[in-house]
């Protein structure tokens, strides 16, 4: 088993996709991190319209001219975000859960693997005893057949009983070779199963063994929608739905940032760098929006709905399971039973 969990390309796979998703949650965060950037720029313009001390002034026509001048500028900005209504608080509440939602399909693909090694394993156990009692047949067959051939050549039976006796021995032959096709099928599955590239041969541990146990079908579905973890991560993309509706309906609400910068500005590089300091402090307030928020609202509660529901269906199946497992074992119990009764009396 711990060779499965170490090798099968399946729980790689979830374990990247869940490394993803917590590295989501940490670039949600950091939206309530300041942001700082260093620009450079360079302009060249004219100067007919321009702006001194806060006072916007035009040159009449006659005075227009062609000459640039060039401006360089650069330095750092700062950009902080002070309020916005939730949507950072939101949106980090939407990778968490999604977070948690991977978590459990991490957790669902590993006994999903566990599964299907154990299925194989036992496949491989029933297979080789499958072959020993290929073999056994064919020995009895063969032993048929001398007896056949002895009392045909005795006088006492017809041709006939030996050619039925051959007949019965090369049948005995091919269900060998398809026992022994079937006990290389059964290790090219398990290989598989745990995630094997190359087919690996290996021994293999004989547990066969049947030990009768007591269930009650509503135990086993109460069990089954407490631990299954296809119901934790439903639960958690809802969770996470329920945020998405909330960062939706933030969008009806103004965001509050500063910001800060200090250029380094000169018509000349490198000389005669001036410098300035800017703060300030922005409110952006949504006004009209072509009517996307509500329709982002609508959507985000009709996806929720969609969980719900899947909730639900999944529950249903859950339970389908349960039962279907539950009478399965009591078959199989009744199979042994009764079983062990006819090889008694085969003895």
């Amino acid at each position: 088993m711990s060779l499965a969990l170490r090798f099968n390309p399946a729980l790689r796979s979830n374990q990247a996709s869940l490394e993803a998703q917590r590295a989501r949650v940490e670039q949600a965060l950091a939206a309530y991190y300041p942001q700082i950037n260093f620009n450079a720029n360079y302009n060249t313009a004219t100067s007919n319209f321009a702006t001194v001390g806060g006072t916007t002034i035009g040159l009449s026509r006659d005075r227009y001219n062609w000459t640039f001048t060039d401006l360089f500028s650069m330095g750092p900005t700062l950009n902080q975000l002070i309020y916005d209504f939730g949507r950072t608080s939101h949106n980090v509440k939407i990778n968490r859960e999604s977070a948690k939602a991977n978590e459990q399909d991490l957790i669902t693909t590993k006994q999903t693997v566990i599964l299907n090694v154990q299925q194989a394993y036992f496949g491989v156990l029933q297979t080789q005893r499958l072959i020993e009692v290929a073999k056994e047949v064919v020995s009895q067959a063969k032993q048929y057949l001398e007896q056949a051939k002895g009392f045909y050549q005795a006088g006492t039976r017809p041709k006939i009983d030996v050619t039925k006796a051959e007949v019965n021995v090369a049948n005995a032959q091919l269900a060998l070779i398809q026992a022994n096709n079937n006990f290389a099928v059964a290790q090219v599955t398990l290989n598989n199963a745990i995630g094997f590239a190359q087919p690996i041969s290996f021994p293999v541990e004989d547990i066969l063994g049947f030990t009768p146990r007591e269930f009650q079908l509503e135990d086993i579905v109460k069990t089954a929608f407490d631990q299954r973890p296809e119901i934790q991560q439903i639960k958690a993309k809802q969770r996470s739905q329920e945020a998405a509706i909330r960062l939706a309906q933030s969008s009806y609400y103004p965001i509050l940032s500063g910001n800060a910068s200090n250029l380094y500005r000169t018509n000349t590089v490198p000389n005669d760098m001036v410098w300035d300091w800017s703060f300030g402090v922005t409110l952006s307030v949504p006004l009209f929006s072509g009517f996307s928020s509500p329709n982002q609202v609508s959507e985000q509660r009709a996806n929720l709905r969609n969980l719900l529901s899947q909730e639900e269906t999944l529950k249903l199946n859950i339970r389908l399971e349960a039962e279907q497992a539950y009478l399965a074992q009591k078959q199989a119990a009744e199979q042994v039973r009764v079983t062990e009764i006819a090889v008694g009396q085969a003895q």
